[in-house]
């Protein structure tokens, strides 16, 4: 990597040495998923974290939770999990691994604000998975191809999880419990952004008027 490259991923990298390629030989590999679906008229949602053997953590969320956000608690929630371990994680959500990889950092700190002030959308979890992103020794967070067939350790993981999550959303929603995944935090009031990170995020597709 040089010298360029190096200063773009300290901008918009919400941690030194978070790789978009997998670790070599980690303690562990994980895989989560997010799933949202309608069934009898009501929006269905749940989480999980697999590995190759066995569910790390499965668990609903409140009825009406996006994919999106279903996502990144997913993400966030094996983060957590992985506190003080070389972990390898996949996520076959691009839309979070572009927020972790491209926007986190820029949106923290321009205080999760859009360019006309207000909120951008999931802030705060956006923020937890920031946060939760420096709690591993070593981790890489990669994409991978959501539903795919095959027989590749990836592609198993990534059907593992997909089942997991889905299983998890028609469990009975224990919202107290549920809740602390969503934190309410207190944002700055005044962000500062930087024109290197407008023009990396940029590069990775970010456009700010529809993404924040």
């Amino acid at each position: 990597m040089d010298l360029a490259n190096e200063t773009l991923d300290h901008w918009t990298k919400p941690r030194e040495g978070l790789s978009e390629d997998p670790l070599n030989n980690p303690e562990e590999i994980w895989y989560t998923d997010g799933s949202s679906f309608v069934l009898d008229g009501k929006r269905r949602a749940g989480y999980a974290a697999v590995s190759s053997f066995e569910t790390i953590e499965a668990k609903p969320l409140p009825p009406g939770t996006s994919v999106q956000l279903a996502g990144l608690i997913a993400l966030t929630q094996a983060l957590e999990l992985g506190k003080g371990k070389r972990i390898a994680i996949y996520t076959d959500s691009k839309y979070v691994f572009l927020v972790l990889h491209a926007h986190a950092a820029i949106w923290k700190e321009r205080g999760h604000l859009t360019t006309l002030g207000s909120p951008i959308k999931y802030g705060d979890q956006i923020l937890r998975l920031s946060e939760t992103v420096s709690l591993p020794t070593e981790v890489s967070v990669s994409h991978c191809k959501g539903h795919q067939k095959g027989s590749t350790e990836v592609a198993r993981g990534s059907q593992a999880a997909d089942q997991a999550a889905k299983r998890a959303a028609l469990q009975n929603h224990d919202l107290i419990g549920i809740a602390t995944l969503v934190p309410q935090t207190s944002l700055p009031e005044t962000p500062s952004y930087t024109e290197g990170k407008t023009l990396k995020a940029k590069s990775e597709g970010f456009q700010e008027d529809h993404m924040g």
